[in-house]
């Protein structure tokens, strides 16, 4: 079996390093084999990839851009590109796409030609492109490599055959922004499309079969609001997304961040809103590599996380803890849930079974900002690198069934990324999990009790005391104890009718992210034909008479209906006659109807 590679990207004389072990034996820096490649002195490395299957390495250092053999370590060729930012593989690793930043001179007004794209067999450059934005730059394939798209100001362009002088296909839709194509390696093959909504119009994802793409050729389509952004994530198989749906304002202020919400679409036209059990931000979210099950992190500090099936059921509830990360190990049997950024790095590992999941083991990794599992699936490394944090540079290599780390340096300089070694699917078998080898201590079991919080100006000075502060609160509390019952019993009435106010004026803050988006399609569908009926019952409508009384009369139990529908929605306890009134709803706009068309 051959040894992975990991590398690592730095700054100073070892700028690039790839180091070789045995994973079958016990890990420890000598026994790491470290080799440097043709990396001059303090020329930082500006980016580095393995190739899809793992046999090419390339990277930069500033003055051209190498690729390597990863099996005898050789240098393959190099390319005369000094300022590479940007690398990509084919799926069968045939296609090799380079990007250099895009900028313009008086001698080269118009710019020049920065995406780059190689024949890997022959590394001859197949087509030159300008690309001024470094965000959805490269190509993308299809799970087969047979065809590959590129975005082009809502316009999808195909190629097939790597031939990038003939379109062969194109899909157009006004205000396009992104799109997505399915990791399938089979057809058919799928292409999800993101639409920002304009004037009012909701936003939408679109599914279509590659290359049947009229209005008419939609598998499925999930329609929704407040979607600034999307992030479509497919499962392996190709036959469902996750779409994760963010604005850059939070309207109700519960959010800095803004607000998120999560939906599941299949390709055989189901849809759903998967339905979080706690407020806040969506941190993260993994498919299962079955394609079966999905895992959210989601929710204000302490979050949660659930797994989910297909029908957006919770399978397994996780309790609430630090944490803002999942990662599945490449086997699927092993589930990291990790706290990283402004979290402590606590990191939870549990056995994922289609039997029950169990956790084995915790983590403890402070300052961590990456997280690279091995494709053995048993160990993977935490680092910490610049530019996110610019002390402390390091890495630790972990295996999951212990709690400290078989590895642990320090790195002198700055640390920019750590990268594994791909291998081809099927390389390395399922490992076997040692479950009860390793105990799962409690989250902040010898943590120190919290000290009282000093404001900056008081910090240091021996009159202050922040006792004091909680002895009015409690004098406070002890104050209203000795409050007779009936003055007790006016205040909880007065705090009562106040609170019921504030609902009434503000009704719709009351309602959940989902009902809010209802009510707004709601009127969106209906704002038109709602306006034309109007208009037709004001020229049909006779002044005066008894068919004039009967719509007002309609139309004032129908607002009553409508009043009733918000405070079902609220969580208020209606009677029985007032269910029975909401079921005359439409019996009552039919009436209304035939009256305003008479």
């Amino acid at each position: 079996m051959d040894l992975p590679l990991l590398v690592f990207r730095g700054k100073g004389e070892h700028s690039l390093i790839l180091s070789e072990w045995n994973p079958e034996v016990q890990f420890s820096e000598e026994k790491m084999t470290a080799r440097s490649l043709h990396a001059p002195p303090n020329k930082p490395c500006r980016a580095m990839k393995f190739s899809n299957k793992g046999f090419m390495f390339v990277y930069c250092d500033s003055e051209k851009t190498y690729v390597y053999n990863t099996v005898t370590l050789k240098e393959l060729v190099t390319l005369p590109l000094a300022k590479t930012c940007g690398l990509h593989f084919s799926p069968d690793d045939k296609i090799l796409c380079t990007l250099e930043p895009f900028f313009t001179s008086k001698e080269l007004p118009e710019g020049k030609k920065n995406l780059k794209i190689w024949d890997t067999a022959t590394w001859d450059c197949l087509a030159e492109i300008k690309q001024k934005s470094q965000s959805l730059w490269s190509p993308v394939w299809f799970g087969d490599a047979s065809v590959c798209a590129r975005l082009m100001t809502n316009n999808i362009f195909f190629y097939a055959g790597n031939n990038f002088n003939d379109v062969v296909t194109k899909l157009h839709i006004d205000k396009l922004e992104n799109f997505s194509l399915s990791p399938t390696t089979t057809s058919p093959h799928r292409v999800a499309c993101f639409v920002r909504g304009a004037k009012g119009a909701p936003s939408s994802v679109k599914i279509f079969n590659y290359p049947k793409f009229e209005r008419d050729d939609v598998i499925a389509s999930k329609s929704f609001f407040k979607a600034d952004t999307v992030k479509i994530t497919w499962n392996q198989k190709g036959t469902a997304i996750l779409i994760r749906a963010a604005t850059e304002v939070d309207t109700t202020g519960a959010s800095y961040y803004g607000e998120q919400s999560l939906h599941y679409m299949s390709c055989n036209g189901d849809t759903s809103i998967v339905q979080l059990p706690k407020n806040g931000p969506i941190y993260d979210v993994a498919w299962d590599p079955d394609s079966t099950r999905f895992c959210v992190t989601y929710g204000f500090m302490p979050a949660k996380a659930s797994i989910f099936n297909h029908k957006c059921n919770i399978l397994h509830d996780f309790g609430p803890s630090p944490k803002n990360m999942c990662v599945y190990n490449p086997q699927g049997n092993i589930l990291l849930l990790a706290g990283f950024g402004n979290l402590r790095g606590n990191i939870e590992v549990w056995h994922n079974d289609s039997k029950g999941i169990k956790q084995i083991g915790q983590l403890e990794a402070p300052d961590t900002t990456q997280l690279e599992w091995c494709p053995d699936g048993v160990h993977f490394i935490t680092a910490t690198t610049t530019p996110r944090l610019r002390v402390n540079n390091g890495y630790k290599i972990w295996n999951y069934s212990r709690s400290a780390p078989l590895v642990e340096k320090k790195w002198e300089n700055e640390l920019h990324e750590v990268l594994w070694q791909n291998f081809p699917e099927g390389s390395f078998k399922m490992p076997v999990i040692k479950i009860g080898g390793v105990s799962a201590p409690k989250v902040g079991l010898n943590a120190s009790k919290p000290q009282s919080y000093v404001p900056p100006h008081a910090r240091g000075r021996s009159d202050y005391d922040a006792s004091k502060f909680k002895q009015d609160e409690e004098e406070i509390a002890q104050a209203e104890q000795n409050l007779s019952k009936s003055a007790l019993k006016n205040k909880k009435k007065r705090e009562a009718k106040k609170k019921k106010e504030q609902q009434v004026q503000q009704p719709a803050s009351n309602l959940t992210s989902s009902q809010r988006d209802a009510v707004a399609m709601a009127k969106y569908l209906l704002s038109n034909s709602d306006d034309k009926k109007g208009q037709q019952a004001k020229t049909t409508a006779p002044p005066g008479g008894e068919i004039e009384k009967k719509i007002k009369n309609l139309r004032k139990k129908i607002q009553t209906i409508e009043k009733l529908k918000v405070q079902q929605i609220e969580g208020k306890r209606l009677e029985k006659n007032q269910i029975e009134k909401i079921a005359t709803e439409s019996d009552l706009r039919a009436q209304l109807r035939e009256l305003e068309l008479g």
